[in-house]
């Protein structure tokens, strides 16, 4: 997974009744993550890992607001931890049956 991938990711909205995550805050977290794998990219030492990953916690949009369906961003979250952990590192992407496995 690189930088670009994370950048490109996209996610769809909840269910009618549903607020998810709120939007700004994820992808706040997201710029974060591709700025990290950049910079590892460029050959710079961690900063952030899987723990970080596994530790952010997103608000609910405002009410009659939709944000992001968690279970699109969750499963994003999977694959970029896996990534951080070193599963995607050195450019190689994560993979599923030797293809690369898109956001």
């Amino acid at each position: 997974m690189t930088g670009d991938d994370v950048r490109s990711a996209t996610f769809a909205r909840p269910g009618f009744g549903k607020r998810g995550y709120a939007p700004d805050e994820v992808d706040d977290f997201l710029d974060r993550a591709a700025a990290e794998l950049d910079a590892r990219a460029a050959g710079r030492p961690p900063s952030m890992g899987p723990a970080d990953v596994a530790q952010v916690v997103f608000r609910k949009p405002p009410v009659g607001k939709r944000g992001y369906a968690e279970a699109d961003v969750d499963d994003f979250l999977d694959r970029l931890a896996a990534a951080l952990g070193g599963g995607g590192a050195g450019g190689r992407g994560i993979e599923l049956n030797g293809q690369p496995l898109q956001p």
